[in-house]
């Protein structure tokens, strides 16, 4: 067998173990949120956290191989805890500080937001920092990262409809990782001139005007 075909089955291999973890942790998560509805079925924020986690692990089994991806061991274990952290969260009500009939249309928005850029995205949607082709169009047009804009927005209305203390740590952990694995990505990406060219065109990360 050819080295190059050892390398070939090697990366499917690591592949498919890792989409397995992180299909293993969101399938965890999602029963979860289910488990809560049925207990409560007027939780409208723990339904629309668990579509949106639902959506994630759907579009990674349905996303293609990479051409480039990092596989550096600290950013895995970022890209799988800022992916799938959410599986720590406290799902139990907390203390409202916004109500839910505020807080959830306006999730309910953010996972719109978020559904709109992974349908921009398509196949290339990834968990790992990667380069599966530049796409510039859709919610791409707006801001470069617009699924996680989605993500911010949707995990701190959850928290302002049921805050605890142990939830914000979390999701302020979550943030910070995202963080990370935003430059790991444009770090790749922009070793390409397609994307150079749309950094200057789109100058804003998550919001316009913000950063």
């Amino acid at each position: 067998m050819s080295e190059a075909r050892k390398r070939e089955i090697l990366t499917d291999v690591r592949e498919a173990l890792f989409r397995s973890i992180a299909l293993l942790v969101a399938g965890f998560f999602v029963y979860r949120g289910a488990y809560h509805l049925v207990v409560d079925p007027t939780r409208l924020n723990v339904l629309l956290l668990t579509i949106s986690e639902t959506l994630t692990f759907i579009w990674l089994l349905l996303s293609r191989r990479p051409l480039v991806r990092d596989w550096n061991p600290l950013t895995v274990v970022v890209a799988l805890v800022a992916s799938f952290g959410s599986g720590l969260i406290i799902l139990e009500q907390g203390v409202p500080i916004i109500p839910l009939y505020i807080a959830a249309p306006l999730q309910f928005l953010a996972l719109w937001f978020v559904i709109w850029g992974k349908m921009s995205l398509g196949r290339s949607f990834a968990i790992l920092p990667a380069n599966r082709g530049v796409v510039t169009g859709g919610a791409y047009r707006w801001v470069r990262h617009p699924i996680y804009s989605g993500y911010l927005m949707g995990h701190i209305l959850f928290l302002l409809s049921s805050f605890s203390l142990y939830n914000f740590t979390a999701y302020a952990l979550i943030t910070v990782l995202q963080l990370h694995r935003i430059l790991r990505e444009e770090a790749i990406l922009a070793t390409t001139s397609e994307y150079q060219g749309y950094m200057q065109r789109v100058r804003y990360r998550l919001f316009p005007r913000i950063f």
